[in-house]
């Protein structure tokens, strides 16, 4: 599923929503439908894009956001070190990575000669599903 996003916080989310809500404001129906919460608040989020609901759901899996939690805490300087902190195969550590850079949850920083540094580029998605369409 390809949808625009809008950047920024829960509160504001959470606002615009409750506004929505309140009849404060109308949607438009170009208006983004995912609100992704930077990691840094002056980075420009790339746009998010899952090719199905399914495929969303297999990419924010309890063991991919494991990982995310793990370089958002850790910060490895190298996918391998990741992958020891995982507990993972490397290979199948960096082709995870790959998969979440492709949507724009992970970047893949150049380190120290020419090895990736995982870093997490989105802390939060709020998504929406129209049930009916």
């Amino acid at each position: 599923m390809t949808r625009k996003h809008r950047q920024g916080t829960y509160q504001e989310f959470r606002k615009f929503t409750l506004d929505v809500v309140k009849g404060k404001r109308q949607v438009d129906p170009n208006e983004p439908k995912i609100w992704v919460e930077s990691t840094d608040p002056n980075a420009d989020v790339r746009e998010i894009q899952f090719h199905s609901l399914e495929a969303g759901a297999k990419l924010l899996s309890v063991k991919n956001l494991a990982l995310l939690r793990l370089i958002a805490e850790r910060h490895p300087k190298y996918v391998s070190e990741l992958a020891t902190l995982a507990g993972r195969a490397e290979q199948n550590v960096l082709r995870t990575l790959h998969k979440l850079s492709v949507v724009g949850l992970v970047r893949l920083d150049k380190g120290e000669r020419r090895a990736y540094q995982p870093v997490v580029a989105g802390r939060k998605i709020h998504f929406e599903i129209d049930l009916l369409t």
